[in-house]
């Protein structure tokens, strides 16, 4: 007989951190109610701006997600260190927030996990993320549940 241990909820969240040098690096952490994970990449400034506008798209639609990717050459499989992908949950409104991080160093070493979130808490992190960029705030946080 196989058992599952219970597991404590926890509050589902992405964080994003910038560290500014001549190539800069974003610093990942993901926690979803079953998983969690932390990563990071060498990503220009801009393109992490760039994501950030591309949080204000409403609504998003099934057959163009808002998608991110980050890594090395082809940016799948195991060249892909930092994914993150929003599409619609559902008719209510909700979102599915998914995220792929790996270690860019042994990059077998991955997670891969999703959580639930709203257009509020996108908005809030597309905010977040300019403050970011902008050295006005050290984290941008997406809020999920």
């Amino acid at each position: 007989m196989f058992v599952l241990c219970p597991t404590m909820a926890r509050m589902s969240q992405l964080v994003l951190r910038y560290f500014a040098s001549d190539d800069g690096c974003l610093d990942v952490a993901v926690i979803s109610d079953k998983f969690s994970g932390h990563g990071g990449f060498w990503i220009h400034d801009q393109d992490v701006r760039v994501f950030g506008e591309e949080l204000s798209t409403y609504p998003i639609r099934p057959e163009a997600p808002l998608t991110v990717a980050w890594g090395y050459e082809m940016l799948e499989g195991e060249n892909l260190v930092v994914g993150v992908e929003i599409v619609p949950e559902n008719s209510r409104g909700d979102l599915r927030v998914r995220v792929e991080l790996a270690d860019y160093t042994e990059r077998s070493e991955r997670v891969r996990t999703s959580f639930q979130t709203t257009y509020a808490e996108l908005d809030r992190f597309r905010t977040a993320i300019a403050a970011l960029m902008d050295r006005m705030a050290e984290e941008a946080i997406l809020r999920g549940r």
